[in-house]
């Protein structure tokens, strides 16, 4: 009874371990500016094994937001499309930011979100940078700090609006900072983040944006980045991986202590 209970227990945490579902949304978007309007066209694919829930698109320039319609279930390679029109109320022409949020649940309706974020180019076409960025991946469980890095090229100082963009599942402490970089120098902005509702393994993309006004056009750097969450695995005070480790080996003698006892 001992050894039946053992087994169960084993093969019920493995099943746990190598079988989980999971949702995939590949999404697609375009965008193009008619007169002070912004068209943007999403399409997302869902590329998973299980069905996502209450499927909304969600796009947002500046202070603006528009949602679109929602699908209350995408299937395993369902497609969700939207069309979605911003009203722009921009003074300068230039390169500007667009993030869409793709919001979902799962079948237990826990609730998820997936970012983009793009460029849109209004009256004026795509320049030459001035700025260079880079942001470097971070993992963490409850809080940890993402560095965007900014290198200014150019022979004049620049007056930079930094912010970083992250799904709700994360909280950004200081999403918001203004840096004056001087010519030809490099400067490091910190963001503080916090764990909101991330489950343990998740892994969730990023964006910080990087904007400033030069020669009369708005210019927008945008910097892809992840934010990996990782929780210290424990159970009864032991590692998951010791567990298994030791599942195994309870598995491993259970086998050959059957195999004895049918062999005498």
């Amino acid at each position: 009874m001992k050894r039946n209970f053992i087994l169960l227990f084993a093969l019920f945490l493995l099943h746990n371990v190598v079988f989980a579902s999971y949702i995939t949304l590949n999404t697609t978007v375009t965008s193009k500016v008619e007169g002070n309007i912004l068209k943007v066209l999403v399409k997302v694919v869902n590329q998973g094994d299980e069905s996502a829930y209450n499927v909304q698109a969600e796009v947002r320039v500046g202070h603006e937001k528009v949602l679109a319609s929602r699908d209350n279930e995408l299937g395993v390679n369902g497609v969700y499309l939207a069309q979605i029109k911003i009203p722009l109320q921009l003074k300068t022409p230039g390169a500007y930011p667009f993030i869409l949020t793709m919001h979902y649940s799962d079948a237990n309706q826990y609730p998820f979100s997936a970012l983009t974020c793009q460029p849109f180019y209004y009256k004026a076409g795509a320049s030459p940078a001035d700025l260079f960025t880079g942001l470097k991946s971070v993992a963490f469980w409850k809080k940890g700090k993402l560095a965007l890095r900014l290198k200014n090229i150019s022979q004049s100082t620049l007056e930079i609006r930094a912010a970083l963009i992250a799904p709700r599942e994360l909280t950004v402490v200081n999403g918001v900072q203004l840096v004056e970089v001087k010519d030809k120098a490099e400067q490091q902005i910190v963001f503080e983040m916090k764990n909101f509702s991330a489950l343990d393994g998740s892994t969730y993309q990023v964006f910080a944006l990087a904007e400033y006004d030069q020669g009369g056009l708005h210019c927008t750097n945008i910097t892809p980045g992840t934010v990996g969450i990782v929780a210290e695995k424990n159970l009864f005070g032991l590692d998951y991986k010791i567990i298994l480790a030791i599942l195994i080996l309870l598995l491993t003698a259970f086998f050959s202590a059957q195999v004895i006892r049918k062999s005498r």
